[in-house]
């Protein structure tokens, strides 16, 4: 490397300071000569101010090669204005950097491009807010959901609805919420579920927006076609036999040979006229009470809600059915661990609906060996309060399992069919939710999960 060597160059230009200064000295003092120790000097400044400016220069390149690397910019190869191993060393490293770097943009870009692909993918909705309320990311379903080429911030939501904007600055982190609007004459339902995060010192809300409205309407005809079909059947097992016994009453009375006119009965044809007439008014009350058990369905009180002790609860509604469970021959059990556990419901409507899934457990044990009702409290993994009632009956026919909550669906010849979907609407009422599945032993489990 010789001459270029920067340590070489530095350490010339100070022998040549030394050597000249020990000139400058020996001139002075031993040979008393004055022309020589001014000439060492004017050198020995030039020099010095001359190393000077090379270390400066080296160190102006050093400065850049820095420069580089703190914005980043590895377009270009940085050169360094000196020479020497350690600048070659330095070179070096910062073509290795310079390839890491280009290396990970291109990483990062391809995540960036896959990232993007899936968000406009998916078919829900998302808009990511900062701090100030201005948007940084919307995807194509949520330009395509609010008719907009363009979401700029939350106050751009107000020409969709005035309080969406409101309800998306409030909705904290896990929050849930539902607003009803309209666009462009088109109903929407909206549920928004937002998220909060913060990156690189900065805070972002991600907010997705699902229109429900679809799914909505298609559980609601599917509702109401089940719920027709149901009705449909009730009436018409009813409205048949009453318009076969009114025709076979009418031709009874009716003399053919003397229209309008009535012809004699005899004792066996005034028994099946009673006959007749008592099996319509039979079927008759029978549609009545239908009909009043519709009523019972469809209006279902506001509950009062109040900290209820669910140990108190399950042992109230083991009291009052007990009388009949001896009388039957099952045992009630009572299985709650924690005593201090409660929850917030209307005790009456959520004591109405477990009684009424402890009288369906009782006509399903009718004839079991040992049979068995369980009334348990607890609290799951996530947190909900749950209660159960558990039977060792026969179990719930699979066919059966999607309908046993649909209104009118009975299996049982002289069941309403009202119990099970009274109980889910007093159940949802009061903020709760309610299912059943097989139990591992035999039998059924009834859940009531409570938010």
């Amino acid at each position: 490397m010789g001459l270029n060597n920067f340590r070489v160059h530095v350490a010339a230009r100070v022998g040549l300071i030394v050597l000249l200064s020990l000139t400058m000295a020996w001139g002075w003092l031993a040979a008393e000569w004055r022309v020589t120790p001014v000439l060492c000097g004017a050198l020995i400044a030039g020099l010095a101010i001359e190393l000077v400016l090379y270390v400066e220069r080296g160190m102006r390149g050093l400065t850049r090669f820095v420069e580089f690397v703190a914005h980043r910019d590895f377009s270009a190869p940085a050169q360094l204005p000196l020479k020497g191993r350690i600048f070659d060393d330095l070179q070096d490293a910062y073509r290795r950097l310079a390839d890491q770097f280009r290396r990970l943009n291109l990483e990062k870009a391809a995540k960036q491009q896959y990232f993007e692909a899936v968000i406009q993918h998916v078919g829900i909705a998302l808009v990511c807010f900062d701090d100030d309320g201005q948007s940084t990311m919307a995807n194509g379903p949520a330009l395509r959901l609010f008719g907009m080429p363009t979401i700029n911030s939350w106050r751009s939501l107000e020409r969709v609805d005035a309080e969406l904007p409101g309800l998306v600055e409030r909705l904290g982190d896990g929050d849930r919420a539902m607003i009803s609007l309209r666009r462009d004459e088109e109903p929407l339902q909206l549920v928004l579920f937002a998220t909060c995060f913060e990156l690189l010192d900065a805070r972002y809300k991600l907010v997705s927006f699902q229109n429900i409205r679809d799914e909505l309407d298609r559980h609601e005809i599917d509702s109401w076609q089940k719920l027709i079909r149901v009705l449909t059947h009730e009436i018409m097992n009813s409205v048949t036999p009453i318009t076969s016994l009114s025709a076979l009453i009418r031709d009874t009375l009716v003399d053919d040979h003397s229209p309008g006119a009535m012809r004699a009965l005899t004792p066996k044809d005034q028994e099946d006229v009673l006959r007749g007439i008592t099996a319509i008014q039979t079927r008759s009350t029978g549609l009545l009470d239908f009909v009043q058990a519709y009523r019972s369905f469809a209006n279902v009180p506001t509950p009062v809600f109040a900290d209820v002790g669910v140990l108190p609860l399950l042992e109230h509604v083991r009291t009052l059915m007990s009388q009949d469970a001896l009388e039957r021959g099952i045992t009630i059990s009572v299985d709650c661990t924690d005593p201090q556990l409660a929850l917030r419901v209307d005790a009456g409507q959520i004591g109405q609906v477990l009684i009424n899934l402890v009288r369906n457990a009782m006509e399903a044990l009718a004839g079991r060996a040992s049979p068995r009702i369980a009334l348990r409290g607890y609290r799951d993994e996530s947190g909900r309060v749950v209660l159960q009632v558990v039977d060792n009956g026969p179990g719930v026919d699979p066919a059966h399992r999607d309908d046993i909550f649909v209104p009118f669906f009975t299996t049982r010849r002289n069941g309403t069919g009202v119990g099970l979907s009274v109980s889910r609407q007093l159940t949802h009422a009061n903020r709760g939710l309610i299912g059943m599945r097989p139990a591992p032993e035999g039998g059924s489990i009834f859940s009531l999960r409570f938010r």
